[in-house]
């Protein structure tokens, strides 16, 4: 029990021991707790060192125990003032340890990914290890083509949560449209807005993938991967603020309504809405789902006839207040995030 005052467990035996019987000889301790004479003495002569004990001037000399408040007080107070000078350097390596930290900390907040195949390779990675949710600004131009982008489609088959806002100049390049009702039909949430001021992903609410230099077919992309941090929340912040105002694609992968919902619009109609509400022009229509302008014109005038609106804003209105375009499935999807 006095080890944490430094005394060793043979130490406070004898100790104890003289305690117990004072004025007795080296022999007589050793005999009486097993010990060998001369580890006795040893023991004998490092007690009185510590102050726990005293001998007589006899020729054969006797020993007596200090009374333990008078000996042993002060090693505790001696114990203390270690402990306390302990703590004093422990304080000072950890004041050390964090200053020596701090800038590389601020560096892995950020990890940065230089040159089309690295960029690539790296969103692939960040996207396969999602498990719960994808949040993606989608916006021209691509290091993955939106439309190969198979990752995605192995996410959404595994139960992972996908949700994408576009801006309108994805659904009106080639093969825009067709791209994202792929992503669409397979169970993505997708919106649209007539333009984005950044495109990025965000993995789990725990990383996001960032382009650090502007759009240029001509030049090398670089990302940054953006961890936990006061710019990763602000980053989700942003996406929720333009998924809250952006257009939902609800029929963009014109598909039949499931069992037991009433047939609201033939699917190339819906479809045609869709594209009309997000902003598409008449030729970009005619572009994405392959028809003429006059066939645009001719719907569109079909559907003014059908909804007894005389404008293409009354037509919007009235196909969000009817539920035109409700029970076509998922309400979006989305190509490459990068």
């Amino acid at each position: 029990m006095l080890e944490a005052a430094g005394v060793t467990a043979v130490e406070e035996q004898v100790y104890g021991a003289l305690v117990d019987s004072p004025a007795d000889t080296a022999a007589a301790i050793a005999t009486g707790l097993g010990l060998s004479l001369d580890e006795t003495a040893a023991v004998l002569a490092s007690l009185e060192a510590k102050g726990l004990m005293s001998r007589t001037a006899d020729r054969t000399p006797r020993f007596l125990a200090t009374p333990p408040d008078i000996a042993i007080e002060p090693l505790i107070l001696q114990r203390q003032a270690e402990l306390q000078e302990t703590r004093r350097v422990v304080d000072e390596l950890l004041r050390r340890y964090r200053a020596s930290r701090r800038p590389r900390e601020a560096a892995e907040l950020v990890e940065v990914v230089v040159g089309r195949p690295a960029v690539a390779q790296r969103f692939q990675q960040l996207q396969r290890r999602a498990e719960r949710e994808v949040l993606v600004l989608v916006k021209p131009t691509f290091a993955i083509p939106h439309e190969a982008n198979d990752t995605e489609l192995d996410l959404l088959a595994r139960g992972v949560t996908a949700r994408a806002v576009y801006e309108r100049s994805v659904l009106e390049s080639d093969g825009g449209s067709a791209a994202v009702a792929r992503y669409v039909a397979a169970g993505e949430q997708a919106r649209v807005v007539d333009e984005l001021p950044v495109k990025f992903a965000l993995i789990d609410g725990s990383e996001a993938f960032v382009p650090l230099t502007p759009d240029d077919p001509e030049t090398e992309p670089t990302f940054m991967v953006v961890h936990r941090s006061g710019l990763l929340a602000a980053l989700i912040a942003l996406f929720e603020s333009l998924w809250e105002r952006a257009f939902e694609l609800s029929a963009l992968t014109a598909q039949t309504p499931g069992d037991g919902q009433p047939q609201r619009l033939p699917p190339a109609d819906a479809q045609l809405v869709s594209l009309l509400l997000a902003g598409l022009t008449d030729k970009a229509i005619a572009g994405q789902l392959g028809l003429s302008i006059r066939t645009v014109h001719r719907r569109i005038s079909a559907l003014l006839d059908r909804a007894q609106v005389s404008t293409r804003m009354q037509l919007g209105w009235h196909a969000a207040q009817h539920g035109w375009l409700d029970g076509y499935g998922p309400a979006g999807a989305r190509g490459g995030a990068d």
